[in-house]
């Protein structure tokens, strides 16, 4: 724990983000107990007239821009809490989908810096607790809360949400939510509360969410038997119980049939709260928009950047790579995963449709060696061409030196990889 000073009243957001890196013993401390103290000294407002909670283990974050879409395409303001970031801490806190202001988000860690006295925080709590503070402050009309890990013992779970949609459970964080979809599934159910709105994204959501949702002796909807989307070749039809709407446009940038299920959750869980109709679904479905997730990046070779970083991810995005590529092109996978990932589970989703495999070293406190895990999976590629790097940037530029012009570059495996790429580009530009 540092024994520096906060630097408050300095309205410096580089000096308060360094100081909260080093500031709590522990980089992920789950729990309500701190966090709950320093919300009830800084007077526990409420957020917004509605607030929406979204937790899962993938597709949270486009949960949150399909809801930002459909409350701006209303016309409703919007306040927007999600993690983590990728080339700005400010993507974290948005407000009508502008990132918020680093004077207001110094003036937000002062705000909190006096009201935990000696109460010790980590960087993800001082993150939620200043969006809470903001949104309180500027009161919007929906709040959109991404759970970070977990449910039950996340600093979102602090807030009292209308309603919450619940996306796919998978298997990822196991060491700090339990080892089976089962035990997850029970963590992350943690968030719903009895008399709330709950809205399952998954067609085959597990029976542990169903479980915890009859305790509450509260119903819920689900994906596919309570609304729906259903997909033509240039068209789709959205059927929530209010109304049906027909002809919508395909989603533009959130590209994949996953997406169908986020969209549909999320647009159930506003329909109560603001008016939609066929204008407001067409322009949502046609600006919505959650970067590196299964982004395509023209150019000769052309790029597919990701953040899948677990086995679901991996699945979806392997579904993806088959269903654009073209004859004869080679898909060269440029894969950098954190220590504490199931790589084989990983890669095994992805073997098949990988041509060239290069493997990137990660620095850090959950850093991982590449070299270990080309060892590692070398047995699922047989017949692929496996190379470890000792960074991003070094296997990034071997896959472009072999790369011919009708091939693809992808950039997956976790957020730091495809943070270092895309700042990289940045600065090219």
């Amino acid at each position: 724990m540092s024994m520096v000073a906060a630097p408050r009243g300095q309205n410096d957001l580089a000096a308060w983000l360094a100081w909260q890196e080093q500031a709590h013993p522990k980089s992920w401390d789950l729990g309500l107990t701190r966090i709950s103290a320093v919300w009830q000294a800084l007077g526990a407002p409420r957020l917004a007239d509605y607030i929406l909670s979204i937790a899962g283990t993938n597709g949270k974050g486009s949960c949150v821009a399909w809801a930002e879409a459909i409350c701006q395409a209303a016309g409703v303001s919007t306040a927007s809490f999600t993690s983590p970031h990728l080339l700005d801490y400010r993507e974290r806190i948005r407000f009508d989908g502008q990132m918020v202001d680093a004077a207001e988000l110094c003036a937000a860690f002062d705000a909190v810096d006096i009201a935990r006295g000696e109460i010790s925080l980590s960087y993800f709590e001082w993150s939620a607790l200043a969006a809470f503070y903001l949104m309180a402050q500027k009161r919007p009309q929906v709040a959109i809360l991404e759970v970070g890990l977990g449910g039950r013992l996340d600093a979102v779970n602090l807030i009292d949400a209308d309603a919450v949609v619940l996306t796919r459970i998978g298997l990822d964080h196991q060491q700090w939510l339990g080892e089976t979809v089962a035990e997850i599934a029970a963590e992350k159910a943690g968030i719903m509360r009895q008399g709330q709105k709950i809205f399952f994204a998954d067609h085959n959501a597990p029976a542990a969410l169903f479980d915890a949702a009859q305790a509450l002796h509260t119903p819920v909807m689900q994906y596919g038997r309570d609304f729906s989307v259903q997909a033509a070749p240039d068209s789709l039809s959205l059927h929530l119980p209010q109304a049906v709407f027909a002809d919508l446009p395909l989603p533009a940038l959130l590209q994949g049939a996953h997406q169908y299920g986020h969209f549909a959750a999320v647009a159930a869980a506003l329909a109560d709260c603001l008016p939609l109709n066929r204008a407001v679904l067409s322009q949502a479905l046609r600006q919505a928009y959650n970067p590196a997730r299964l982004m395509l990046k023209d150019g000769r070779p052309r790029y597919v950047i990701d953040v899948a970083h677990n086995q679901d991810s991996a699945e979806v995005l392997a579904a993806f790579l088959h269903r654009i590529r073209r004859p004869q092109e080679r898909f060269h996978i440029v894969c950098g995963m954190l220590a504490d990932k199931d790589h084989a589970a990983i890669v095994a989703h992805l073997a098949e449709v990988g041509d060239a495999w290069y493997f990137a070293s990660l620095q850090g406190a959950r850093g991982s060696d590449a070299a270990e895990i080309a060892a590692q999976v070398v047995p699922l590629l047989i017949g692929k061409t496996v190379a470890a790097y000792e960074d991003v940037q070094g296997a990034l530029a071997a896959a472009v030196r072999q790369a011919a012009e009708n091939d693809a570059i992808v950039i997956m495996g976790s957020f730091v990889t495809v943070t270092e790429v895309l700042t990289q580009w940045n600065s090219n530009e």
